[in-house]
């Protein structure tokens, strides 16, 4: 009996010690497990786009930039033109009738002024006939316009002397601001000739901010002609009875601007027209003669007062003897849209 005893209380022992044994490795792992970080997998590493926001930032900056110059571009020149002398006012009674009243041996000593024929000559049309049945002087131009403010004093010129202007205004051309006159609310009276002048573009920009604003506006016959005639759109355009074509300005207009640039004054162009000698006076009294002689041509050579005056015969027939291309000299080209939005394609 002791023995068997003994045996199991040895047996006991072992298995309480294995027990103890377990528990231990149990605590000894719980502790473990408590100090120990969880495990987070993988590290990923960010990317960084720092570089690549900075490119799209600068190539958005360039795209605005070139489209505001795009924009910018488009509007006519010296859209910031606040010159008082943009809007009519009545032309001076002096300046007027210094202009028109040009002495005849004044402007016979001039001649041509050195210019070069400003027409070209057409033949085999159909005479180009005016509201009261005389030949007819058509005129298409736009105020805005520096050449079309040059070729408007040998106009006035030239035309008074067969017949009347009333209702002229004075005005400064919108481009380099050149001293001119405008035909828009005039008339003329003539029993030789037949004035027919179209301002189609005014002097000033519209709301759009790229275009000039509408004046006149030409009829179905005038679009034709003036696309016929003028297939580059130039300004100022001049025909005299369909048969002498002018698509450019006669003279340059920088004569009638100062050393500086700046617009010289309608009194000191008007006074300067007694000087025989003045590039002014070449450049108004010649294109003024030349128009003269094609006018004469066309009414049959009156008046005779003006139109028997041998520098007139002469330069007639220097317009008569070759055809001249009209364009060589300096000329104004209506802006694209301005084209696109008043002229026939």
């Amino acid at each position: 009996m002791a023995k068997t005893k003994q045996t199991g209380s040895a047996a006991q022992r072992r298995a309480q010690e294995r027990q103890q044994r377990q528990r231990r490795e149990e605590v000894r792992a719980s502790a473990l497990n408590k100090g120990k970080a969880p495990s987070k997998g993988p590290t990923i590493r960010k990317k960084d786009r720092s570089g690549l926001y900075m490119v799209i930032g600068v190539l958005a900056l360039i795209t605005a930039i070139i489209v505001v110059f795009y924009f910018v571009s488009r509007g006519p020149v010296s859209q910031t033109n606040t010159n008082p002398n943009l809007k009519p006012t009545p032309a001076d009674a002096t300046v007027l009738a210094q202009l028109t009243g040009v002495s005849q041996s004044t402007w016979e000593t001039v001649g041509t002024g050195g210019l070069p024929k400003p027409f070209q000559v057409v033949g085999g049309q159909p005479p180009l006939k005016g509201p009261n049945g005389h030949p007819e002087f058509f005129y298409v131009g736009g105020e805005y316009c520096p050449n079309c403010a040059a070729e408007r004093w040998a106009m006035i010129n030239a035309l008074s002397r067969f017949g009347t202007f009333k209702n002229v205004s004075q005005i400064q051309s919108y481009e380099d601001n050149v001293s001119t006159f405008s035909f828009e609310g005039s008339s003329y009276t003539s029993q030789y000739i037949d004035f027919v002048p179209k301002e189609i573009l005014g002097n000033a920009i519209d709301a759009s901010g790229q275009s000039y604003v509408s004046l006149d506006k030409l009829t179905a016959a005038e679009q034709q002609i003036f696309n016929k005639y003028n297939s580059g759109q130039t300004f100022p355009f001049v025909n005299i009875n369909n048969t002498y074509i002018a698509t450019a300005a006669s003279y340059n207009p920088a004569v009638l601007l100062d050393s500086s640039g700046q617009p010289l004054s309608w009194e000191t162009i008007a006074s300067a027209l007694t000087n025989t000698g003045s590039p002014i006076t070449k450049g108004i009294l010649g294109t003024a003669n030349y128009m003269t002689a094609a006018i004469c041509s066309v009414t049959n050579q009156q008046p005779g007062s003006v139109c028997n005056s041998p520098v007139i015969q002469q330069i007639q027939h220097s317009l008569n003897a070759t055809s001249h291309t009209a364009g060589s000299s300096p000329l104004a080209l209506a802006p694209a849209s301005l084209r696109s939005r008043f002229m026939l394609p």
